[in-house]
């Protein structure tokens, strides 16, 4: 996930992920693990387009035909 984003975002994300991967499986949520790594948007593409920082995906997504 991009740096910068607050980290009560992403703990409700690993948690809603542990959720969803239980209900998929059928294995206890007790028995996953999520982890999520964040690094700088730059690193990550999607579509052929460098994403943008948190909080600049209004600007991206008019540039980008999103």
């Amino acid at each position: 996930m991009r740096r910068g984003h607050p980290q009560k975002e992403a703990t409700r994300l690993a948690l809603e992920l542990s959720a969803a991967i239980a209900r998929i499986s059928g294995v206890d949520a007790s028995r996953t693990m999520v982890v999520l790594q964040d690094g700088p948007a730059r690193s990550a593409v999607e579509g052929g387009h460098v994403l943008p920082e948190p909080g600049e995906e209004e600007e991206w997504l008019r540039r980008t035909g999103g």
